[in-house]
């Protein structure tokens, strides 16, 4: 084992202490949470957190972030919030233009009769 093995980076739990609270609120609120990078950043306030850096800390300690991070990219992240769809926003219109399509063959079926 390496020595950074068993000394925590302090910003890495910053981030994660971050992300976490993050994720409890976007859960209480039932709502999903994507954050810019500019965000993190403000939230952070030490470090610039940027794609390449948060790619190297989610892949030193995957285990952990795997709990908190849906999907990150270069603009940003997305958490994994409990007891939210993971629908996307195109799909979620399909579903619904489904369902009225359903409901508007059950009311012509009923005036044809």
């Amino acid at each position: 084992m390496r020595f950074r093995e068993f000394v925590e980076s302090p910003v890495k739990n910053k981030l994660i202490t971050i992300l976490r609270n993050l994720r409890g609120r976007a859960a209480s609120k039932g709502a999903p949470a994507e954050l810019s990078w500019a965000a993190v950043n403000k939230m952070f306030g030490t470090m610039a957190i940027d794609y390449e850096t948060f790619k190297a800390m989610f892949d030193e300690d995957k285990e952990s972030f795997n709990k908190l991070v849906k999907n990150f990219n270069s603009d940003g992240v997305v958490l994994d919030v409990p007891g939210v769809s993971s629908k996307d926003k195109d799909s979620d219109k399909e579903d619904s233009q489904d369902t009225i399509n359903d409901i508007a063959a059950g009311q012509a079926e009923k005036n044809l009769d």
